[in-house]
C-alpha cells in the first residue's frame, strides 16, 4: 500500500469561493477549463470535473491576466510591495517564468503579444508620479524588461493609462489609453515611442465627454478602436500622407516613424453602440467585434460595425469580460442565420461566470438564451462567515443584504437568502454564528438588529431589535442555552433559551380557558454596557466545577467576567466582581478560554494584545499565570479559535491543543499549547492580500475558512497539524543536548544571548555576596529576587507590576501540578522568560510625545519640575532618592535640572534618554521583527 508523502504545510488551501478580475476561456475538443481569479490566487477550473487548480504566488491582490492566443500560457501580474509578473503553464499550473518588482508600486495592465513572445506592462501609479511602458520578452533569459518609456502626460493616478493591447498583425505595434487620452507605440526601432494622435477640437471634445475604457486592434485591417463609459465607439484609422504634411502641430523628430501594416493614427468617428459603459472590447475569428458592458449584453459587429448576433438575456449583471473556446465554431442552422463562433465564457461584475453557447442566439424564449452559470462568487464583500458544527455547511454573510448557504465538500450553492426585516428594509449581516447543536444560525446586523435563522431554510425564527449598532460578535454557550453579542457602542447583550408557559387565553368570559402547553423560545434577558472601548473578544465556557462563565475584553484593557446564574429580564445583567485591569499599556485584541487537557486543572481565560504576547490569566483572581510571545507573522492576533478533535472515550469532538489565529490583514495560522513563545510551535501564511474579516473552523476540525471582506473571497484550507508536529520534533533533535532554550536562540541576537549569559552567572555571585571570601558555590540557580535586575541590564525595563508578574509565574510555575512553589530560576527558564516577556519594540519617539499628551501637557511641553512632580506621584511613582540616582545614571549629573527648565518630549527623549536623531533604539528594533517575523511567511 502507497503512503501518501507528509503534506508541506499545516494549512493548505484546498478551495477557493468567489471571483474578481476576468475570465479567460481554456476550453477545446478535449478541455472543459477556465482561468480566472479569486483575490490574489489564480484558478483553473475544470467545469465539468469540478475541479480547481490553484495557482500560488502573488501576495497582492492580482490585478490583470491576460492568455496567449494558443491558450498554452497565463500571465497574471500584481500591484503593492514585492509585486510579480508570474507566466504559467495553463495545462500543469506550474510557474515556468516569474519577474520580480517589474514596476515600483506593481501592473495596472498587462497584454501578450499574439505570438506569445512578448508581455507588455503598464505600471501602477501612486496619488502623484509618472507611469511606465514596459515591454518583456519573457521567453529569454533576460533580468529586466527588453525596452522602458514613460507614458506621456501622465502626472498622477487620475491620468494614469489602464488598458494597454498589441497589434494581433504585427507586435511591434502598440495602443494604450487612459481617461481621456489614447496612445500609439512602437518598438521598431529599438525604443518604445508613443505617439498621441492630433485631434481636431471636435473629436477632442469627444475624448473629454466621457471617461476611455479600453482600446484595441482590428485583424488584418489599419483600424483601432476605444470603448467609453458613455457607451459610444472611437474609431481610429491610418492618417493620409498628405493631411500628415499639412499638419503643422506635429514635430517631425517627436512623431514615430509606425510601420507600413500600421501607420499614424487619427480619429474617424464615434458612434453609440450601447446606453451603457462598454467594459469589453475584443475580436473572435477575425472577422467580428465583440462588444460588452454595463448593460449587461454581448453584441457582434463586422469590422463595418455592422450588428450579426446579440446575445441580450444572459441576465447576469454588468459584463466585464468575455472569452472563446479555441475549438471550432459550434454548428447552427444556417438557414436561420450566417453567424457562427466559438463558445464563450461571460464574467460580471455580480462575480458570475456563465458558459454561453453559440447556438443560443437561434432560441425563441428568452429562459433559453440565458446560458449555463459556471461559477457564482460572492457579489460584495464578505464581512463574516461561519461553519455549520455536525454538517458541511458554511454561511457567508454577504454585505449586500444576502446570505449564501454553501456545501463546502460537494462545492455547491445551495441556497441564497435576501435579508429584509418586517418593514421590506434590505438588513446586511456583519457578523454571523451557529449554535453548538446546529438548530440555530444567529445573524448580527449592521441596523444592531439580531436574527435567528433556521440553518437549513434560512428563513427567519425570531428577531431582536434591542440596539442600533453594527452586532460585531456573536458567542453562543457551549449547551445552546444562552447567546451573547456585542456591538460597536460596546455593550454585551444576553439571550436565553427557556421554557416558557403562555398565560391562558378567556374566550367568551370563560375564566376556566386551559393554560397553553409551554414551549421553548429565545428571551431578551438584558444588555450592559461593561467597556469604555471597542470589545475585542466575547467568550463562554463550562467551568472545572461544571459553572457556566462568560468573560469579555476590550480596548479598555479591562477582563470582565458576568454572572448568568444572576442574569433574568427582570433584573438585567449582572458583573461577577469589578472589571480586572489586565494591561498597562498594550491593548487586547483577542481572548478564548484555555481548552483542559490532561493533567490541566485550572480553568484559565487566555488574551492576546498588540505588542505580540499571550497571557493567561487564573479564571477565579484573574491573576496572570503566564506570559508568552505570540505568532509574529504579519500584525497582532484578533481572532482565536480551537481546533475540534475526536475524543475516542466519548466519541465525539472536543478541544485540541491546537489553536487557529488570524491578525486584522493577510495573516492566519496555527499554534499549538501550551503557549510558551516557542517559535517552532507555531505557522503563518498570506491567506488574503488584504483585510481578514472573519475566520471559522469546521466541526470535524478538518479546515479552517477564511474571508477576505473587501477582496469578495473566501478560502477553506485543510489542516495538518501533523506537519506543525513534525517541524517541532526535527527543531527538538536540533537542540537536544543544548538545553531547551537552544530552540528560542534564533529570537535573540548571539551579542544578547553572551551578555545574558554573563549577567546570570554574575547575578549568582551577587547572591552569595560580592566581598565574599568564602568558596564559591556555581549552582545554576538564581534567586527570583534578582530577576528585575537581570533583564534591566539586558535593555529590557519592566514595569514594577510587570516585574511582579515575572517572579509569580516562575514561583507558581508548578503550583497546580505539585502543590509547590519555587523560589529560584535556572538558566534555560531564565532564557525563555526573558525572551517571552520582553518587548519586540523598543520605546519611540511617538509613544513618548504620547505620553507627555497623556500627561496633559497642552503644548506639547512641561518645566522640569512639574515633570518631576509627576514621576514622583503618578503611576508607579519613583522616590526622590531613586529619581536621583536614574538622573546621575542618564546624564552623568547629580544635580539634576533648574525647576524651571521646559521640556517636550523631543528633549526629553534626546537630551535625557539618549536617543538617537534618525535611528533611536525603537525604530532599530521594530525594524529587525519586521524583517524577521515575515522572513518565515508563507504564501
Amino acid at each position: 500500500m502507497d503512503v501518501p508523502p507528509p503534506v508541506a504545510n499545516a494549512l493548505t488551501l484546498d478551495w477557493t469561493f468567489g471571483f474578481s478580475g476576468d475570465v479567460h476561456s481554456l476550453a477545446s475538443h478535449d478541455r472543459t477549463a477556465i482561468f480566472y481569479t479569486s483575490s490574489h490566487t489564480g484558478i483553473i477550473y475544470d467545469y465539468k470535473a469540478k475541479t480547481q487548480q490553484l495557482l500560488q504566488g502573488h501576495c497582492n491582490k492580482i490585478t490583470s491576466t491576460v492568455i496567449s492566443p494558443d491558450k498554452k500560457w497565463i500571465a497574471t501580474a500584481d500591484s503593492g510591495p514585492d509585486n510579480v509578473i508570474v507566466i504559467w503553464d495553463s495545462i500543469s499550473g506550474t510557474p515556468v517564468k516569474t519577474i520580480f518588482n517589474p514596476h515600483q508600486n506593481g501592473v495596472a495592465a498587462l497584454a501578450i503579444s499574439s505570438d506569445s513572445m512578448c508581455l507588455a506592462s503598464l505600471s501602477q501609479v501612486d496619488d502623484v508620479g509618472e507611469q511606465e511602458l514596459s515591454l518583456w520578452e519573457w521567453t529569454v533569459d533576460n533580468e529586466g524588461a527588453l525596452y522602458t518609456s514613460v507614458v506621456p502626460g501622465v502626472v498622477s493616478s487620475s491620468s494614469a493609462h489602464t488598458a494597454v493591447s498589441f497589434d494581433p498583425a504585427d507586435h511591434r505595434v502598440i495602443v494604450t489609453n487612459g481617461p481621456h487620452k489614447v496612445t500609439f507605440w512602437t518598438w521598431e526601432s529599438f525604443q518604445l515611442k508613443p505617439y498621441n494622435p492630433v485631434l481636431s477640437k471636435r473629436d477632442g471634445g469627444v475624448l473629454q465627454s466621457s471617461t476611455l475604457i479600453s482600446s484595441i486592434f482590428l485583424p488584418d485591417t489599419t483600424l483601432a478602436v476605444t470603448s467609453t463609459t458613455s457607451g459610444d465607439l472611437i474609431l481610429w484609422d491610418a492618417v493620409p500622407q498628405q493631411e500628415r504634411q499639412e499638419d503643422e502641430d506635429d514635430d517631425p523628430a517627436n512623431v514615430p516613424e509606425f510601420v507600413d501594416t500600421n501607420p499614424l493614427k487619427s480619429m474617424v468617428k464615434s458612434i453609440r453602440l450601447s446606453e451603457g459603459q462598454i467594459s469589453f472590447l475584443g475580436t473572435t475569428m477575425d472577422k467580428y467585434l465583440v462588444v460588452a458592458g454595463e448593460d449587461g449584453c454581448v453584441r457582434f459587429y463586422d469590422f463595418s460595425l455592422r450588428i450579426m448576433a446579440w446575445y441580450e438575456d444572459l441576465n447576469a449583471g454588468p459584463v466585464t469580460s468575455v472569452s472563446f473556446a479555441s475549438n471550432a465554431p459550434s454548428s447552427i442552422d444556417d438557414s436561420a442565420s450566417d453567424f457562427v463562433c466559438p463558445d464563450f465564457v461571460v464574467g460580471t461584475s455580480t462575480s458570475y461566470i456563465i458558459g454561453v453557447e453559440c447556438a443560443l442566439f437561434q432560441e425563441i424564449e428568452p429562459e433559453n438564451r440565458r446560458g449555463a452559470v459556471l461559477v457564482q462568487g460572492i457579489g460584495d464583500h464578505a464581512p463574516c462567515i461561519a461553519a455549520h458544527p455536525t454538517m458541511d455547511r458554511l454561511v457567508i454573510g454577504v454585505a449586500d443584504g444576502t446570505l449564501q448557504l454553501w456545501d463546502f465538500m460537494t462545492r455547491t450553492l445551495l441556497m441564497v437568502q435576501d435579508l429584509m426585516s418586517e418593514g421590506g428594509v434590505k438588513q446586511r449581516p456583519q457578523s454571523c454564528q451557529f449554535d453548538a447543536s446546529g438548530r440555530a444560525l444567529a445573524l448580527g446586523m449592521t441596523s444592531g438588529m439580531l436574527k435567528l435563522s433556521d440553518p437549513d431554510s434560512l428563513q427567519e425564527m425570531a428577531s431582536f431589535a434591542n440596539g442600533d449598532m453594527p452586532i460585531t460578535t456573536i458567542r453562543f454557550s457551549p449547551d445552546s442555552s444562552w447567546l451573547a453579542y456585542a456591538d460597536t457602542a460596546n455593550y454585551v447583550y444576553v439571550l436565553n433559551f427557556a421554557i416558557v408557559e403562555e398565560a391562558p387565553q378567556p374566550e367568551d368570559d370563560d375564566a376556566s380557558a386551559e393554560r397553553s402547553a409551554p414551549t421553548a423560545t429565545w428571551n431578551y434577558v438584558g444588555r450592559i454596557k461593561s467597556h469604555t472601548k471597542a470589545i475585542t473578544g466575547l467568550e463562554f465556557t463550562v467551568r472545572e466545577d461544571g459553572r457556566l462563565a462568560m468573560v469579555s475584553v476590550a480596548e479598555d484593557r479591562t477582563l470582565v467576567e458576568y454572572d448568568l446564574s444572576e442574569a433574568t429580564p427582570e433584573t438585567g445583567i449582572k458583573l461577577r466582581g469589578e472589571p480586572t485591569k489586565i494591561e498597562q499599556v498594550a491593548i487586547p485584541t483577542a481572548c478564548m478560554w484555555h481548552p483542559l487537557l490532561g493533567g490541566d486543572f485550572e480553568d484559565r481565560v487566555v488574551t492576546a494584545n498588540n505588542e505580540f504576547k499571550f497571557k493567561q490569566w487564573n479564571a477565579d483572581n484573574k491573576s496572570c499565570r503566564r506570559t508568552s510571545l505570540c505568532p509574529t507573522y504579519g500584525g497582532p492576533l484578533t481572532s482565536l479559535q480551537t481546533i475540534p478533535a475526536i475524543n475516542p472515550e466519548r466519541n465525539q469532538f472536543g478541544p485540541s491543543p491546537y489553536v487557529v489565529y488570524s491578525t486584522a490583514e493577510k495573516v492566519i495560522g496555527i499554534v499549538k499549547i501550551p503557549f510558551d513563545g516557542n517559535p517552532h510551535k507555531a505557522m503563518g501564511l498570506i491567506a488574503h492580500p488584504t483585510a481578514i474579516s472573519s475566520i471559522t473552523v469546521s466541526g470535524d476540525g478538518r479546515f479552517v475558512i477564511s474571508a477576505g471582506g473587501e477582496d469578495r473571497c473566501v478560502n477553506i484550507w485543510q489542516i495538518s497539524t501533523g506537519t506543525l508536529d513534525r517541524k517541532y520534533e526535527e527543531a527538538a533533535a536540533k537542540a537536544e543536548g543544548l538545553g531547551s532554550a537552544e530552540m528560542y536562540s534564533e529570537l535573540i541576537d548571539e551579542e544578547t544571548k553572551n551578555d545574558l549569559i554573563d549577567f546570570f552567572y554574575y547575578a549568582q555571585l551577587r547572591t552569595q555576596g560580592e566581598d565574599s571570601m568564602e568558596e564559591r558555590k556555581i549552582t545554576g540557580l538564581v534567586a527570583l529576587s534578582e530577576l528585575p535586575n537581570l533583564v534591566r541590564s539586558l535593555g529590557y525595563y519592566p514595569s514594577e507590576e510587570e516585574c511582579a508578574a515575572m517572579i509569580a509565574e516562575v514561583y507558581y510555575a508548578k503550583f497546580t501540578e505539585t502543590g509547590e512553589t519555587c523560589d529560584t530560576i535556572d538558566l534555560d527558564t531564565f532564557i525563555k522568560l526573558y525572551v517571552n516577556h520582553r518587548g519586540i519594540f523598543g520605546t519611540s519617539k511617538s509613544e513618548i510625545e504620547d505620553a507627555f499628551a497623556n500627561l496633559g501637557a497642552g503644548d506639547g511641553r512641561f518645566s522640569w519640575g512639574k515633570l518631576v512632580e509627576m514621576l514622583k506621584s503618578k503611576g508607579e511613582a519613583i522616590t526622590e532618592e531613586d529619581l536621583k540616582n536614574i538622573m546621575k545614571a542618564l546624564t552623568g549629573g547629580g544635580e539634576g535640572m533648574n525647576p524651571a527648565t521646559l521640556m517636550d518630549a523631543g528633549v526629553f527623549s534626546d537630551k535625557i534618554l539618549g536617543f538617537d536623531e534618525e535611528n533611536g533604539e525603537g525604530v532599530e528594533e521594530a525594524k529587525a521583527f519586521d524583517e524577521t517575523g515575515l522572513t518565515d511567511l508563507q504564501v
